[in-house]
């Protein structure tokens, strides 16, 4: 190679690197504001036909839930059950809101809430 093939290649390699940083400057915000619709989506789950099956029949959870929420128990629906050994994570449609409780030992929480914090 050349001195001037040289230099065109580094020439080349200059313009690559600002269009790599230029299309991802321009790529980051679309990302961003692509997660934001999230919640619009999370509000559908609570749409459900009129022959729904709830996956589990668990009379303390949806006490708990219509207590925990101010509703009766008959407006509480049970959407998902992720049972394990001693825990679980469910999500339960209160008002066409779906809200999650997780299960700990024998013990039913709101997902979000944290039982140690003061």
């Amino acid at each position: 190679m050349n001195k001037k093939e040289t230099t065109i290649n580094l020439k080349n390699k200059s313009i690559m690197k600002k269009l790599f940083f230029t299309l991802l400057l321009a790529t980051t915000p679309v990302l961003f504001f692509a997660q934001e619709e999230k919640p619009k989506e999370i509000a559908k789950e609570c749409d459900l036909p009129k022959d729904f099956k709830e996956p589990i029949k668990n009379k303390r959870l949806k006490k708990f839930v219509a207590i925990d929420n101010g509703v009766e128990e008959k407006e509480v629906i049970i959407i998902r059950a992720q049972n394990g050994l001693g825990s679980g994570i469910y999500t339960a449609c209160v008002k066409g809101q779906p809200i999650q409780y997780q299960k700990m030992g024998t013990v039913f929480m709101r997902e979000s809430n944290n039982p140690f914090k003061k």
